[in-house]
């Protein structure tokens, strides 16, 4: 669907120095890191600490003061017009509460962006719309409304509507936020089997340790709009960095504060 020219470009994501404030707050700081082509960096830290509004900032939906987001090898605050919808249209976005227009039905909210940027007619975006409820495991839901799909449903039609556009990027806000465990590590195995068929690289807010070390190559820890520390996954649920200690076991005491 994309028409940006993607060949030999290694590094996805690349944000550099990128500060936000919202009114006097600080709530992003001086971050750092880069995320390469195929790989699932998971973004980890307590509530409030900055990293909803990181993965919003990454893709333009917040401006930063300072700082920049270079996705593709292009920085997102200087495109406009066509330049910034071509990168968009490789961008798979998840939000923490789904995110479906309730006034929408499944089907429609999955083509909801072909609709626009492509030139498919009806029979092919309701086929292009099963084709992606399939592939993220539901069936036979396309003229349901939202209120009618369980959390989890929701959850995977989210997932359906963010792959529509086949993207190279995969940005997915706390996928598994209150479902059970059983289900939560269906939809970690239903991202790993996306990832591997679209080749996607991924950054993938959560709080669930088992669904971090399934997805993750690479795992960041946020302190109070800082990144901590970024270690590989098997480094990070062995080191003993006090702070990463203290958010893996749950410990009330040690450098990470209690409030944000």
């Amino acid at each position: 669907m994309s028409d940006l020219n993607l060949n030999d470009k290694r590094v996805i994501v690349k944000v550099k120095e990128l500060d936000l404030k919202v009114g006097k707050k600080h709530i992003l700081q001086n971050i750092n890191f880069e995320v390469g082509e195929g790989d699932t960096l998971v973004l980890m830290g307590k509530n409030g600490c900055g990293k909803t509004m990181l993965l919003k900032t990454i893709v333009g939906l917040f401006y930063p003061q300072q700082g920049e987001s270079i996705l593709f090898g292009q920085n997102i605050y200087e495109l406009k017009g066509v330049e910034l919808e071509n990168l968009k249209k490789n961008i798979g976005y998840v939000f923490q509460k789904s995110g479906l227009f309730d006034s929408l039905t499944v089907a429609e909210n999955v083509i909801f962006a072909l609709r626009r940027f492509s030139d498919l007619d009806e029979s092919e975006l309701l086929r292009r719309a099963t084709e992606c409820l399939n592939k993220s495991g539901l069936k036979d839901v396309e003229q349901k409304m939202p209120s009618e799909l369980s959390g989890g449903m929701q959850k995977r039609a989210a997932i359906a509507r963010a792959i529509a556009m086949n993207p190279k990027l995969l940005l997915l806000d706390d996928p598994t936020a209150g479902l059970d465990p059983v289900l939560s590590d269906a939809i970690a195995d239903l991202i790993l089997d996306l990832r591997d068929e679209l080749k996607t690289t991924s950054i993938v807010i959560t709080h669930d340790k088992k669904v971090a070390r399934k997805l993750a190559t690479k795992i960041a820890l946020m302190i109070s709009g800082k990144i901590h520390t970024i270690l590989p996954a098997e480094e990070f649920f062995t080191t003993s960095d006090p702070a990463v200690e203290q958010f893996r076991d749950g410990k009330l005491e040690g450098p990470i504060p209690v409030v944000e």
